[in-house]
């Protein structure tokens, strides 16, 4: 420095000072805040000896002159962080801040009050005996919820079809989930009789077991009302076992109608047999088996009986009553956040919620035990990462949306490596494993399985979804599809590629059950290179155009390949599909350049026509019948609406192994492959999570998981 003075003056030395008063910010070390359940927030929290207590002291601390403005790691210390209010981040940061385990230890952060065992009493009032069942008496335990310090019950109110769900106060035991009590357990009780009409709010049933409901203080009830794809929970006025009929306080979205369900293998019946169907919840009467639990709001005791292996209590369980609704609150437009390494659960509605973030990561989280969604990042989001994510007993996975559909701006968006499932608990249709929504998100490499509708619900432009593997989906609904999306031209550009789709089938009354279904004229995807194997209908084109399914296996489909229609010749939907496209500007240098076909629709005098779609170079293998395509009239057999080139047909003996997920192309099939530029199918060890999803304390002894996980990779 005194060489650069002396040579060239004062204008070196300007400029040396600027260096000097940048090096502090630009190079300062990291800031470590250490936060334990048995801290003290009249610590500093700068060392693991002195940790906070809280994650509100951490935060406010984060805001402090000499720590904001740095990196900074808030470092959650091994034990259960109980939140006794939301932690709400109220704005973004300039250099990011992580909150995560410390040194990968076993940390969980809850919105819930943790309750002694031996808070909870056997049952001995003879007027709450007579009202539970006989079988019941020995198991049930009380507890007067204000001695373990909770007064907030939480409400009972209307859930189910795309309507989040916000619970009331819910159990848990050693981290499994109990549920209202309820009848029938696993079932459903078909509706016989709707004396006023669609739009009443009356029906009955036969069942003489309504006896028992008489002088329940808050019953509900929980069905598929109308359609077996729209599911609603509807609060009961009366019941009257004269006449077995009951009474809801309101109408339900789509009404009532009488019911067709049966206890029989072959209940594939169609849609004009769907729905129909409910049965009763919240009710003392029907705490009938291990994991119910019913609250008296009027006394302030719960009832449960215990899901643990004994059906007893002992010291050493960990009970939780969730209390807070959301356990991680982040401000509009927050950024440069992360979260990372700990389980979060035991809130009634999100793990974490926030809304037009920026920048915002979340790794190797669990989120179980909640309301609603796990993670959700609402509005415009842009960069947000979702990695390595364990998510299940929730209603709701993923739900992410970001990006700029009008000027056709990438989100930045990434969801993969996760593992999703059982993640609709209470709520079906609309409790998506991944539920994302903008311009160019990326979805690779997730293992969805076990969801009660869509394992993905999506929308938007330039998606890509690969590498993912969907197995079970669908399971409590029907006229869906693994992964769906609908009733839209304008969402284009959109790869479903390097997947597999396995199990989705139709188990209760009504409509087909597809791995892909591209609903009510929703138009342009492009479909290749996945592997379908036993799904009730691999694929289907709801009446859109313009779409591609190349490149496939479609392998022993239990009742169609690809199943296509034409439903916007009669003006289906059109209204609404028409706005949709005035909505966004098609014909400009952009969109026109982007998705020409899209633009040429200015011109169509029939727009609701299929026209456009395109399926060749696929492989399939049926047990029955022969045809890869369904038409839903011979008029659609024509290649200016479906163009249906060069798909071969094989027999199960043209791949090495499918039971063992082998679809190694072998004999004929591989034959016509080299001559048809088909490239061998995606290996099964190649789809779902790269690594160990979850918390690292999860994985630290090999663990088994649900579904073919380990057929896949060992879990370590």
């Amino acid at each position: 420095m005194l060489f650069v003075r002396k040579k060239v003056g004062g204008r070196i030395m300007l400029r040396i000072a600027v260096i000097l008063v940048l090096l502090p910010t630009t190079w300062a070390a990291a800031i470590h805040l250490y936060v334990s359940p048995q801290g003290s927030d009249t610590n500093t929290g700068l060392d693991p000896s002195t940790p906070l207590k809280t994650l509100q002291r951490a935060r406010d601390r984060i805001d402090e002159p000499g720590i904001l403005g740095n990196e900074i790691y808030v470092e959650l210390m091994s034990g259960y962080h109980d939140l006794l209010i939301p932690l709400n981040l109220t704005h973004g940061y300039t250099a990011l801040v992580t909150f995560r385990s410390y040194q990968h230890e076993e940390v969980h952060v809850t919105g819930g009050k943790r309750i002694t065992p031996s808070l909870f009493k056997p049952v001995t009032d003879p007027v709450i005996l007579e009202r539970i069942p006989e079988e019941a008496h020995e198991k049930v335990r009380q507890i007067h919820l204000p001695d373990a310090g909770i007064t907030d019950y939480g409400t009972m109110s209307v859930y189910g079809f795309y309507r989040e769900r916000i619970a009331p106060l819910e159990l848990f035991i050693n981290g499994n989930p109990l549920r209202l009590a309820r009848w029938p357990n696993d079932f459903f009780i078909n509706i016989v009789s709707v004396p006023d009409g669609r739009r009443g709010v009356r029906f009955g049933y036969n069942n003489s077991r309504d006896a028992r409901w008489v002088g329940e203080k808050e019953p509900w009830a929980y069905g598929y009302w109308f359609f077996s794809w729209a599911d609603q929970s509807a609060e009961i006025a009366s019941v009257n076992t004269s006449s077995h009929e009951i009474t809801l306080t309101a109408p339900t979205k789509y009404g009532l109608k009488t019911g067709h369900l049966q206890k029989k293998d072959n209940i594939k019946v169609g849609d004009a047999q769907q729905g129909g169907y409910f049965r009763v919840i919240n009710m003392l009467s029907e705490l009938d088996q291990p994991g119910e639990y019913y609250i008296d709001r009027s006394t302030g005791i719960l009832y449960m009986w215990p899901n643990t292996p004994t059906g007893y209590l002992n010291d050493s369980d960990i009970i939780y009553a969730s209390i807070l609704d959301d356990c991680i609150s982040i401000a509009k437009g927050a950024n440069n956040i992360t979260f990372q390494d700990f389980t979060i659960q035991a809130c009634r509605r999100f793990g974490i919620d926030g809304t037009d973030l920026e920048s915002v990561s979340f790794l190797n989280l669990e989120a179980k035990n909640l309301g609603s969604y796990g993670i959700r990042s609402a509005g415009d989001s842009r960069n947000i990462t979702v990695s390595g994510c364990e998510i299940h007993d929730t209603d709701g996975g993923i739900n992410v949306s970001g990006g700029d559909r009008i000027d056709l701006i990438p989100s930045g968006n990434v969801i993969e490596d996760n593992h999703i499932y059982k993640v609709g608990r209470e709520t079906s249709v609309g409790a998506d494993g991944i539920s994302h929504s903008g311009v160019n998100n990326i979805i690779r490499n997730n293992y969805l399985h076990h969801g009660t509708y869509s394992c993905i619900m999506w929308s938007g432009n330039d998606h890509i979804m690969e590498y993912n593997h969907f197995e079970d989906c669908c399971q409590n609904a029907t006229d869906g599809g693994a992964v769906h999306c609908g009733r839209d031209w304008t969402m284009r550009g959109n790869h479903i590629r390097y997947n597999y789709f396995q199990n989705t089938l139709r188990t209760w009354p009504g409509g087909q059950i597809r791995g892909i279904m591209l609903d009510d004229e929703f138009s342009s995807v492009t479909i290749e290179h996945n592997v379908f194997f036993t799904n009730e209908v691999h694929a289907n084109i709801g009446g859109g155009r313009d779409t591609i399914i190349r490149y496939n296996v479609f392998y022993n489909a239990t009742e169609i390949s690809v199943d296509v229609d034409g439903r916007g010749l009669n003006g289906s939907d059109l209204p609404e599909l028409e706005a949709a496209l005035k909505a966004v500007p098609y014909t400009d240098a952009l969109w026109s350049s982007r998705y020409p076909k899209l633009a040429a629709m200015a011109y169509d005098k029939v727009p609701g026509a299929p026209r456009g779609n395109q399926i060749y170079k696929n492989i399939y293998y049926m047990v029955k019948g022969s045809k890869l395509i369904s038409y839903h009239g011979a008029y659609l057999a024509n290649s200016t609406y479906f163009n249906l080139t060069d798909n071969f047909q094989v027999q199960s003996s043209d791949f090495v192994d499918p039971e063992k997920y082998n679809f190694q192309l072998q004999g004929k099939a591989k034959a016509w492959a080299a001559q048809n530029g088909f490239d061998e199918p995606i290996p099964f060890n190649q789809v779902g999570p790269r690594f160990a999803p979850g918390p690292t304390y999860l994985n630290k002894v090999p663990r088994k998981l649900s579904g073919n996980w380990n057929s896949r990779r060992t879990v370590h």
